[in-house]
């Protein structure tokens, strides 16, 4: 009971971030039209409301919308290297999901679109077009790895929004400097995500950990990332990616189908708030993260080609 206490408190405190962020953006979006002190206590006080999820209140979640990438990171975390043929994954799946995402939330401080990288996604207009039309959205994230700059002009028009932000990785071999240029001649809103050290989640075998390791493991884990594919909502990458792949079993209770048409929208909020209060899900058998194992690594290390075998004459 004690454990499970500071487990929950613990939560509530990496959750305090994003709730200094909401009110700093509820406060952007708001105080033009607003008595400005009116508008500051009001984000203060309704933004509380992201620390009980009952409110419909959340922090973050991840859209991956593409496994093609430019680049074959060694220690990926959302184990793109693995996808035998990269895609885009379904536009249509991804609007209708997000749509019913919508019907079961009230704010969500942050929804990070990623890949592989979205830049090469031929859908990367659309998604984040949706998302910005919705004003239960603070802040649309584009995830890149500062390797291609964008030329669909829609594309480049909207990121001027500002409540969209690209967040460049910053890779030690990266010149990202093209796509910097072209973030600040047009007035694009963007962070470098610098970055000293990866963490090794290691790789997509079963551990065979006891159900006691399981939950040690997942207690220590920030399971913030949230994330979304195929309609099914996960509460870690490794689950929705490992999932995807058929690396790890799929298991329904380790998340939430946002297409299942048998369930109302109160099922899919009561089922979604269940699944935030899981002890561990089956994706942490297939991870070193918050264990011993799961030791600092260097950032964004490359896959070596296989070398070829030359036929002799």
């Amino acid at each position: 009971m004690i454990s499970d206490l500071f487990t929950r408190i613990a939560y509530k405190f990496n959750r305090l971030g994003f709730y200094f962020y909401s009110v700093k953006y509820y406060y952007q979006d708001n105080s033009e039209s607003q008595n400005k002190i009116k508008c500051l206590f009001r984000g203060i006080i309704d933004n509380l409301k992201i620390f009980n999820y009952k409110y419909g209140y959340y922090e973050y979640l991840e859209i991956p919308i593409t496994t093609m990438c430019s680049l074959r990171c060694k220690n990926c975390s959302n184990l793109i290297p693995y996808y035998k043929n990269p895609c885009d994954y379904d536009i249509d799946i991804i609007l209708k999901s997000i749509k019913e995402f919508f019907k079961c939330i009230n704010n969500i401080v942050y929804i990070r679109v990623l890949g592989g990288e979205p830049f090469l996604s031929k859908n990367l207009y659309r998604i984040v077009k949706t998302l910005v039309d919705s004003k239960k959205v603070q802040r649309v994230e584009i995830v890149t790895n500062g390797t291609i700059v964008p030329t669909d002009k829609r594309l480049i028009n909207l990121m001027k929004n500002k409540r969209v932000i690209v967040s460049i990785s910053e890779y030690p071999f990266v010149r990202y400097n093209k796509l910097v240029e072209l973030l600040e001649d047009n007035n694009i809103n963007y962070k470098i995500d610098k970055m000293s050290f990866w963490n090794n989640y290691g790789n997509t075998k079963k551990r065979n950990k006891s159900e006691k390791e399981l939950i040690k493991q997942f207690k220590k884990c920030n399971h913030i990332c949230k994330s979304l594919i195929n309609g099914q909502l996960h509460i870690c990458p490794r689950s929705s990616h490992g999932t995807d792949l058929g690396v790890i079993k799929d298991n329904e209770d380790d998340y939430l189908d946002l297409l299942d048409k048998n369930l109302s929208i109160s099922e899919k909020k009561d089922r979604l708030n269940i699944l935030l209060r899981k002890k561990y899900i089956v994706a942490c058998d297939y991870c070193d993260f918050a264990t011993k194992k799961g030791i600092k690594i260097p950032v964004a290390e490359q896959l070596v080609p296989k070398k070829r075998n030359k036929k002799k004459s």
